[in-house]
């Protein structure tokens, strides 16, 4: 009940403060005619807003002040959290839109320059956003003195924390694309008024841009910091920081990439004697702010590590990261070094003398040369911490992640040898029955057999540090298994399916079933581990031998007579033994032992938004392969 009586309260005060927000600046406009004098009907229209919208927000919102101060509960709820960080963000949005177009304003005005993309003159837009603000500033300052009051007053745990990373984390990556976008086109309009040929007024934009866009990420990145700084470990375990952190190293390596592959061969056409093309100085304020992302951001993570290490979750947004840029610098890579291959054969072959070849030869050295430096920096760092010894290096070798980027390249290389190979097949037979075959067959076959001979490369070292991986991690396995001494409590069904069950699963583990009609202490004092199902008998004399054997207990709990378990789902033979044997993985593994479990919609979804994000970034690096393969030949 609770929650729902949440849910009514914080929506309804949304749609009543931000309709009185909105209904008071129109009204301020009109009263002091920023867009004119309003018809009648408008004014109307926004007093009835006003008169609705105020009652609406004041009563829901001091009813949940009223339980708020009555609750701690109240107080601490993850939708009262949800409901100040929301709004903080739906005013601090406009908030910024309103002073970018003052600053703007007051640029055309002070340096008479032309109209800067504003749709209206300078003195309306000014005083349009000089309305806007008090109202947007003042609701916002009102939430976050709220918002602070309650941090003291409950600090925020769970669902809750969560929320105000979103928060912080959200504008701080909206702060550094503004930011960024403004920089890039500062430093475009810098650098092209060296040769005279930028607008007088093309840096007003960017201008407001950079300090908009300041402001807004440094004003919540330097809090997000204070919380990583202090001694909350929720905070500083946070995988949502690393997310952040990772995405934009990814962003920024790709925007590097890309434009210096185009910059690159800029150059080389130039050293080839080719007709120079494009402009450099449009690539490189991408690659120079790229790269200062891409470095700030990864310095920040290097720091992170030193100060508290490396969380289970932070370890598998950071892999995902590392796996990605070397993905996108591999494939920049492949496509590179085929295209290098292919011109070398279609010389040495004849088909075209060396002159005729300079526009592929300098696009594929500049993509070859643009994609390297990424993929062996996150590809050697990838393969350090898999040939780590211990724990550590397990975790790595065994993680979804290495392992669908290994598989991905081993399948496009397959791909990629089945479709060289079939066009190659596919050119010889019909020449061979006769088909008259127009143009010159070396040229034609070029890049096939150079693509198919580099996808053969991949597939042999993919395979084989698959291969090198699973035996690794098979020698792990059955050192660990045999090294552990494990005792099954093999009474009822559950019991006798748990020793067969765990025989099979785990071949080389050292299981003994646990003999009730010998010493029970004396057995399970040799003990590591012991698993089986339970059912709490004091009257048992097992009880007491559980209670003093020092191994590490993994027990399915079984419902008895005057027992039942809160928190518990009752579990059969089949699905209880797979319960067992999945926490001796764990434990095996050195994870913390978790239930299995079917993955939720939230998962689904999570998982479905990852994979999204990783197929447009792959599709932005096979459009530039396309691109490039375009343009070369």
């Amino acid at each position: 009940m609770a929650t729902v009586r949440r849910w009514y309260l914080f929506v309804t005060a949304t749609i009543g403060l931000h309709g009185l927000a909105w209904a008071l600046i129109a009204l301020l406009r009109g009263v002091f005619a920023a867009d004119g004098q309003p018809p009648v009907a408008t004014t109307a229209f926004q007093i009835a807003l006003v008169l609705v919208c105020l009652p609406l927000w004041i009563v829901h919102w001091l009813w949940a002040e009223r339980l708020a101060r009555a609750d701690a509960d109240e107080r601490a709820s993850a939708l009262r959290r949800l409901y100040l960080y929301g709004n903080l963000a739906g005013l601090l949005l406009p908030l910024a839109a309103n002073v970018w177009d003052i600053l703007l304003a007051l640029l055309q005005l002070g340096l008479g320059l032309p109209q800067l993309g504003l749709d209206r003159t300078p003195g309306p837009a000014i005083l349009r956003g000089m309305i806007a603000l008090p109202v947007l500033g003042g609701f916002y300052a009102y939430h976050a003195l709220v918002a602070r009051s309650d941090v003291r007053a409950a600090p925020p745990v769970g669902a809750g924390a969560l929320v105000r990373r979103i928060y912080l984390l959200g504008v701080a990556a909206l702060g550094v694309a503004i930011l960024s976008n403004g920089a890039m086109n500062l430093l475009h309009w810098l650098l092209f008024q060296i040769g005279g040929m930028g607008d007088r007024g093309g840096f007003a934009a960017p201008v407001v841009a950079v300090l908009v866009g300041l402001a807004l990420w440094l004003g919540h990145w330097l809090r997000a910091e204070r919380l990583f700084a202090g001694t909350d470990a929720d905070e500083r375990a946070s995988a949502l920081r690393k997310f952040y952190l990772y995405a934009l190293i990814v962003i920024g390596a790709l925007s590097v990439v890309i434009n210096a592959t185009a910059l690159l061969a800029g150059v080389f056409r130039v050293a080839l004697g080719l007709i120079p093309e494009g402009d450099f100085r449009d690539a490189l304020p991408t690659i120079l702010i790229g790269g200062v992302i891409w470095g700030f951001h990864a310095n920040v993570l290097r720091t992170d590590v030193a100060a508290i290490g490396e969380a289970p979750r932070q370890a598998g947004v950071r892999r995902l990261a590392w796996y990605l840029v070397a993905a996108i610098g591999l494939m920049a890579s492949l496509i590179g070094f085929g295209g290098l291959l292919s011109v070398l054969i279609r010389m040495l072959g004849g088909a075209a003398p060396l002159t005729d070849l300079r526009e592929p030869l300098a696009w594929f050295t500049a993509t070859l040369i643009a994609g390297l430096p990424p993929w062996l920096i996150f590809w050697r760092r990838a393969q350090i911490a898999a040939t780590a010894e211990g724990p550590t290096g397990e975790a790595e070798r065994t993680s979804l992640v290495r392992r669908i980027y290994l598989f991905f390249f081993v399948f496009i290389a397959t791909l990629t040898v089945l479709g060289g190979m079939l066009y190659i097949l596919y050119r010889l037979i019909s020449m061979a029955l006769g088909e008259p075959f127009v143009g010159d067959l070396v040229t034609d076959l070029a890049q096939a057999i150079a693509y198919s001979l580099i996808a053969t490369t991949v597939l042999l070292a993919h395979g084989s540090t698959l291969r090198r991986d699973g035996r690794a991690r098979q020698a792990v396995g059955v050192a660990q298994q045999a090294a552990l001494r494990v005792v099954v409590l093999a009474d009822g069904e559950i019991g006798v399916a748990l020793l067969v069950g765990l025989r099979s699963a785990l071949p080389d583990l050292g299981l003994t079933p646990l003999d009730r009609s010998a010493d029970l202490v004396g057995q399970l004092a040799q003990a590591d581990l012991i698993v089986g199902p339970w059912v709490p008998d004091s009257s048992d004399p097992l009880a007491g031998a559980l209670a003093a054997s020092s191994a590490r207990k993994l027990l399915l709990p079984l419902s008895g007579p005057g027992w039942e378990w809160a928190g518990v789902e009752p579990y059969g033979t089949t699905a209880g033994v797979t319960q067992i044997i999945a926490a001796v993985r764990q434990f095996l593994a050195g994870e913390p032992i978790r239930p299995s479990r079917s993955l939720s919609a939230a998962t689904i979804g999570g998982v479905a938004v990852g994979v999204i994000l990783l197929l447009l970034l792959l599709i932005g690096v096979l459009q530039l392969a396309l691109f490039v393969m375009g343009v070369a030949t």
